[in-house]
């Protein structure tokens, strides 16, 4: 009886131990399906976002060969004006040799002449004359030699403004040693802007943020509710992008009002120009901000689009709203951008022409922020 029961309790528990393992076999295959599927979501984020990091560095690069062509447009025409003050500079420098020799053979000739008078008595008012004649035409070309070329009333401007102000708030940023004493803006034609007119409608952002908002009003009509996350991460990077737009927007405005007029004291208008910059540079960093949130933006569409692919439930007219999304918001991002390098590049061009040429490498050691 004894051997009975413990065959039978032997028997049992072979049984159970036999259940288990075919529960665990029949488990596995889904344990690992779900492994994969999770390794797959990661691997297509993973590549979304190594494509999107190439797409910006294209871009970036696009956008510093912009600024690198306007800053070599400006340097030319420095370069050929500088050229051109030195060869004005040469030519009077041998006027005024000329001159002298001229004044030199002159009092030779009056001294002459005035031994002849002594000896002979004649002569001396008629030379007298034509001393006085001769030192009212010259004198006023003698005094622009000494100018360099410019008369006294330019001089006397350009000295009372390059001096009016000489404590500022700006007063320790270094200048370059070879400044001019007198303002370029005078010669040197400002070049127009090309942002500087219709804002965001000029750089394509408008019409962007208008067609997104019909895509994302036919997303919502093909779509269920399992796209409402994705609907609203979609508004908040489009406001994100207007609110950008807008800031700008008001920053042209502004610097298309900023006082350019001789009487303006130019330290006053440097300084100004020096805050709009700044500003520019504040917007350049909230630029690259919202294309992190965009970067974000594109792997939940990923992730969107990856689980409607298991579920069976993806469709030819949601793929193409959300694609037609992604691409309309990396127009944007690029544009802004864009836009945001040929404000900064014409601000530093601007003050670069004016003197104040390591503005950028000072506020950068304060304001880390600036990049």
């Amino acid at each position: 009886m004894a051997n009975q029961d413990e065959e039978e309790i032997k028997k049992l528990f072979s049984s159970y131990i036999g259940l288990i393992f075919s529960v665990f076999l029949a488990l596995l295959p889904n344990n690992l399906h779900s492994h994969v599927r999770d390794l797959t979501v990661k691997l297509y984020n993973a590549e979304e976002e190594l494509r999107e990091m190439k797409y910006r560095r294209q871009e970036d690069s696009k956008a510093n060969a912009r600024v690198v062509e306007i800053f070599a447009s400006h340097r030319n025409a420095w370069q050929a004006e500088e050229k051109r003050l030195l060869m004005l500079v040469e030519a009077a420098e041998e006027e005024v040799g000329r001159m002298r020799e001229r004044v030199a053979e002159m009092e030779k000739e009056g001294l002459g002449g005035w031994r002849s008078r002594e000896c002979y008595g004649v002569e001396k008012s008629e030379n007298v004359e034509e001393e006085v004649v001769y030192q009212l035409e010259h004198q006023e070309y003698y005094q622009k030699l000494v100018n360099n070329g410019f008369d006294s009333e330019f001089l006397a401007s350009a000295s009372s403004n390059l001096w009016a102000h000489k404590s500022s708030l700006y007063q320790d940023v270094q200048y370059e040693s070879r400044e001019s004493v007198y303002n370029t803006k005078h010669f040197v034609a400002r070049r127009e802007s090309p942002w500087k007119v219709d804002g965001g409608d000029s750089a394509g952002v408008s019409s962007k943020l208008k067609l997104l908002e019909h895509e994302l009003l036919n997303l919502e009509k093909v779509g269920k509710n399992d796209l409402s996350k994705v609907s609203s991460l979609i508004k908040k990077q489009a406001k994100r992008y207007e609110a950008l737009s807008e800031t700008i927007d008001d920053l042209c405005r502004r610097i298309a009002i900023d006082p350019s007029e001789p009487s303006i004291n130019s330290e006053f208008r440097t300084q100004t120009q020096i805050e709009l910059l700044l500003e520019a540079f504040r917007l350049q960093q909230g630029a690259s901000e919202t294309g992190q949130k965009l970067m974000e933006l594109q792997a939940e569409f990923g992730k969107s689009h990856y689980n409607d692919e298991v579920r069976g439930e993806t469709t030819v007219t949601r793929k193409r709203s959300l694609d037609s999304i992604k691409n309309n918001f990396k127009e944007v991002q690029r544009n802004l951008e864009i836009w945001l390098a040929r404000i900064i590049g014409d601000l530093e061009g601007i003050l670069a022409r004016d003197g104040a040429t390591r503005v950028r490498e000072y506020y950068i050691s304060r304001y880390p922020f600036v990049q």
